[in-house]
Parts: structure tokens; C-alpha cells; sequence
């Protein structure tokens, strides 16, 4: 399977939540999977959407949040510098939130991380591993149901 599921950091797998689940937060914050047209369509209606891997996951209990340290290598889109320059080897790094209780761990590899921007801050809608996001947007490319064109490499 594509990993872990965010509810209540437990879902489906018997351990904590790992992104790349992919995980959903709704604007209600619902920790849920994204299915696969929900992933298609966070590509085209997003604020950002950005290629990278997790560099730290930092948890805020005071405001209950947890923010995901992102090390970007394609910036698809940003309708605002989210993601600037002055990572390792001058990869453009930032900050992604999710609520704590979707119970977020570091994980390994590559992810395609979507969401919108709430008080100029970056919040997660998707993030599925970028491998399983090529696979579906392929797969939709074929039956012509992808609701935008995207760059698939």
C-alpha cells in the first residue's frame, strides 16, 4: 500500500501515521485519506504544490499543530514565497502545518505536497509520495479524466 493513513495517528496500520498516506485535513482539519480524485484535483485548485522530502516534523502543543520541515525539489506552484531559497545545496526549504492529532511522523522518500494558504501560512490538504501521484495522474491521463495538466517527469 501507498503507507499509513492520518486519523487519530492510527489507521488501517497498526502504528503512528506516516505521511504519504497520503493524508487529507479538510478545512474542518479532518485527518483522512485522500482519494484519487481528491489528489487530482489538489493539483489543480492547491495554493501550493511542491515536490520535496521531510526534513523534521516539529510539534506545537500550545497550538496544537504540527509543522512539517519540507526540502522542496520542484516548486509546481506557490501563489505566495512559501518555499525560499537557502536549504542544503540551495534547495528551497519551508514550513507545511497540519493539526497534531493527525499524528504526523517523518517519513522517507519523495512527496508531492498540496494545500492552501491560511493567515500566510502553509497548511497540508495532500500529500501523497510522488511515485503514487504519477501512477494516478497517469492512470487519469489514459481514461481522460485528470481535471488539469500537470507536469509528470
Amino acid at each position: 500500500s501507498a503507507g499509513c493513513c492520518c486519523a487519530g495517528g492510527h489507521v488501517g496500520c497498526g502504528g503512528p501515521c506516516h505521511l504519504g498516506g497520503p493524508a487529507v485535513l479538510g478545512l474542518a482539519g479532518a485527518c483522512r485519506p485522500c482519494n484519487d480524485t481528491e489528489i487530482l484535483m489538489a493539483i489543480c485548485t492547491s495554493d501550493f504544490v511542491i515536490r520535496g522530502s521531510i526534513r523534521s516534523v516539529s510539534n506545537d502543543a500550545e497550538l496544537q499543530e504540527s509543522i512539517i520541515g519540507v526540502s522542496a525539489t520542484r516548486i509546481h506552484r506557490q501563489k505566495f514565497p512559501l518555499f525560499q531559497a537557502g536549504g542544503r545545496a540551495g534547495r528551497p526549504v519551508g514550513s507545511i502545518r497540519t493539526p497534531l492529532r493527525c499524528g504526523v511522523k517523518p517519513g522517507p522518500g519523495t512527496f508531492l505536497f498540496t494545500g492552501w494558504l491560511h493567515f500566510g501560512e502553509a497548511w497540508l490538504s495532500c500529500a501523497p509520495r510522488y511515485r503514487d501521484f504519477q501512477r494516478i495522474y497517469e492512470g487519469a491521463q489514459r481514461t481522460r479524466q485528470n481535471p488539469c495538466e500537470f507536469p509528470v517527469d
